[in-house]
C-alpha cells in the first residue's frame, strides 16, 4: 500500500511539470523620427526624419525635392502644379527625368533656368524635349554651349528684367534679382544669378542658386526671410550678415561631403541644421504651409 501512494505522488508531479507554461517577453517598437527646431509658435515648424527609403508624391502637401547630382536641381511639386528649378549637367538630365516620371509628371509648369552656367542647364534640351514645359524662365545673359542648344530648341522664354512673381494653385515663385538696383549686370555670371523665393501658406523657401557675396550685398534691401534655403555650392557665398538676415530654421546645399568648411562653420554657429546632398542623397521638404518635415534619401 505504502508503494501505491508513493508512485501515485510521483505521476502527480510529473503532470504538473508538463503543464506548467512560460510567458513570453514582450517586444519593443522603435521610431527613429527626432525634432528639429520644434516650438509651439505659429511659425513653420520643421520636423527631420532620418532616412526615408521611398521617393513619392506627397498628396495634398507642397513638395521641394533637391536631388543629389553633379550639378543642381530641384523640383516642386504641388497637386497638379510642378517647377523645375535649373537642369544640372548634360549627364544629369536621365536622373532628372526619372525623378520627374516617379512623381507622376508628364510636363512641367515652369523651368527656371537661373543663370546660363553649364551645371544649371546643361540637361535643358533633354528635360524640353520630354518634359514639353509650359514656360521657360531665365535671366537672358548666353554663357555656354549648352545655353545656345535649349535656346534652339525653346526660344520663347520669359526673360527677367526685374523682379517678378509667378503664381501657381495655392502658392507662388518669387524671382529676385540682383541687377534691376540701377547698376546693371555683373561682371560675375553667377551674381547675375535669379534668387527665388517660393511661398506656401506661412512656408518660405529660398532658393539663391549661385548668388555670391556681390549678389547678395545688393539684395540689402530685398526681404530674403525664409523657413528653408538652398545656398550656394561656392566658398565665396552666403555670408554670416546675409544668413541672419534671412533667419532659416535649416538649409540646403548641392554639394560634396567636404563642402565648404568656412561655410559650413557659419551654420554651426547660428545652431542651424545644414544638410548636404552629398552626405544625405536625395533630400526633399514637405509642407502643409505650416508644418514641415524634412527627409533624405541615400539610395537616389
Amino acid at each position: 500500500m505504502r508503494r501505491i501512494i508513493v508512485v501515485l505522488i510521483i505521476a502527480l508531479l510529473l503532470t504538473s511539470c508538463e503543464t506548467k507554461q512560460q510567458t513570453p517577453e514582450p517586444s519593443e517598437t522603435v521610431t527613429n523620427a527626432t525634432p528639429v527646431n520644434e516650438t509651439n509658435s505659429t511659425e513653420t515648424i520643421i520636423v527631420e526624419t532620418k532616412d526615408v527609403q521611398v521617393f513619392i508624391p506627397r498628396l495634398n502637401n507642397l513638395t521641394i525635392y533637391f536631388l543629389d547630382i553633379n550639378g543642381s536641381s530641384s523640383i516642386i511639386q504641388y497637386k497638379d502644379n510642378s517647377v523645375l528649378i535649373v537642369a544640372g549637367f548634360r549627364e544629369d538630365s536621365e536622373k532628372i527625368l526619372k525623378s520627374i516620371r516617379n512623381l507622376g509628371i508628364e510636363s512641367l509648369d515652369y523651368i527656371f533656368a537661373t543663370n546660363a552656367q553649364p551645371k544649371n542647364i546643361g540637361g535643358m534640351p533633354y528635360l524640353i524635349l520630354r518634359t514639353s514645359p509650359e514656360n521657360v524662365v531665365e535671366n537672358g545673359i548666353p554663357s555656354s554651349i549648352e545655353y545656345k542648344e535649349y535656346k534652339d530648341l525653346y526660344n520663347e522664354t520669359i526673360i527677367i528684367k526685374y523682379d517678378q512673381t509667378f503664381f501657381l494653385e495655392d502658392f507662388s515663385v518669387k524671382v529676385e534679382v540682383a541687377y534691376d538696383d540701377g547698376i546693371g549686370f555683373s561682371s560675375d555670371l553667377d551674381d547675375n544669378s535669379l534668387v527665388l523665393r517660393v511661398h506656401y501658406g506661412n512656408s518660405k523657401f529660398l532658393f539663391m542658386s549661385d548668388c555670391g557675396l556681390d549678389c547678395e550685398e545688393r539684395l540689402k534691401d530685398t526681404d530674403v526671410s525664409a523657413d528653408v534655403i538652398k545656398i550656394s555650392s561656392s566658398c565665396d557665398s552666403t555670408s554670416l550678415s546675409f544668413l541672419q538676415r534671412v533667419n532659416p530654421k535649416v538649409a540646403v546645399v548641392s554639394a560634396q561631403k567636404d563642402f565648404c568648411p568656412n561655410v559650413v562653420e557659419r551654420f554651426r554657429f547660428l545652431d542651424v541644421p545644414l544638410h548636404i546632398t552629398g552626405e544625405r542623397g536625395d533630400i526633399f521638404v514637405t509642407t502643409d504651409g505650416l508644418n514641415s518635415y524634412i527627409d533624405w534619401n541615400k539610395n537616389g
